[in-house]
């Protein structure tokens, strides 16, 4: 099987249980519809980075170690969707991926604010638990599905930590470390370390040196990410242009923003080139490490061509 292939198995598997799910509820509603649907377009919509990288930490597995990363993979990216939900409302986002968010979707349709919120938050959790769910009622081994639901409370913890440290920027001025610990916690664990760590488990490897490598490509990624938070049009990032702007959040762009920075050419070009040779510091250690780690060739071929999409994406408004 491809890469593709192996992703799309973990794809359909998330779609599956969704379906399953939805056929046991008491009564039909039009806002569990809208749930059930929410937690399947946010998991299944996007570029599926997180099952991409569980099936790469697992190489060319077949038979139960091949079952096993499909499961995780499915797995990482429910959480993913339940985590944009739960931070569309956080960061007051009505769009997403080009169309509405949960909460907007829901308050536009019923003219309700607080029901979209409700209705998200109980969406996001659905989705969550249902991360969980795919994995326990897997036929994987007891043993197995223990370890990898350590990685994944982990990686959850992890993320809930550093939104709380991300919300608490809203209210005094923020340190720049403690950005870049937000960032780190809130991204790099659940998007990169959980994922790799999960298909190394996977394929009966140990998940440890997995870390480094997760946490410096996480964040470069979020280096990425700020950037085109900040000047991305909308019709790239699926997103508000200039919304992390507009909204005052604290990353490593509007950090170094003094008022009115936004607007001058000048000055933004220096940002962005400072916030991007910080992201490239990082990858160069990826690549390092990559290089260094004992692994088979095609796993490293693999994970060296997601450095060079991190560095791509990084460049995009250089």
């Amino acid at each position: 099987m491809t890469l593709q292939e192996r992703v799309n198995a973990s794809m359909a598997l998330l779609n599956d249980y969704v379906a399953s799910i939805s056929t046991v509820a008491p009564a039909s509603s039009p806002l569990l519809d809208h749930a059930y649907r929410g937690v399947s377009t946010f998991a299944l919509g996007g570029k599926h980075l997180r099952a991409r990288l569980v099936h790469i930490a697992a190489g060319q597995v077949t038979g139960v170690q091949l079952e096993a990363a499909t499961v995780f993979g499915a797995c990482v990216d429910m959480m993913h969707g339940a985590f944009l939900i739960h931070d569309d409302i956080i960061d007051r986002d009505d769009t997403r991926r080009g169309h509405p968010t949960v909460h907007a979707a829901v308050r536009d349709e019923f003219g309700d604010a607080h029901l979209g919120t409700s209705i998200a938050i109980t969406t996001g959790d659905l989705g969550l638990n249902s991360a969980i769910g795919i994995l326990i009622d897997s036929r994987l081994d007891d043993t197995l599905v223990r370890d990898a639901l350590r990685i994944l409370n982990a990686a959850a913890q992890q993320t809930i930590v550093g939104e709380v440290l991300d919300i608490a920027h809203s209210i005094s001025d923020p340190d720049p470390e403690l950005v870049r610990l937000s960032n780190h916690l809130k991204t790099a664990d659940y998007s990169f370390g959980a994922p790799l760590k999960l298909g190394a488990l996977a394929a009966g490897r140990d998940p440890a040196p997995m870390e480094p490598i997760a946490r410096e490509l996480g964040r470069a990624y979020q280096a990425a990410d700020d950037i085109a938070g900040t000047v991305g049009q909308s019709v790239e990032t699926g997103k508000l242009a200039g919304g992390d702007v507009l909204h005052g959040r604290a990353t490593l762009m509007t950090m170094r923003m003094e008022d009115g920075a936004d607007a001058d050419p000048l000055r933004l070009a220096e940002i962005i080139a400072d916030v991007v040779g910080e992201g490239q510091a990082h990858l160069d250690v990826a690549r390092t490490l990559i290089d260094k780690a004992v692994l088979e060739p095609g796993i490293r071929e693999d994970l060296h061509e997601v450095t060079d999409r991190i560095e791509g994406m990084l460049r995009t408004y250089a």
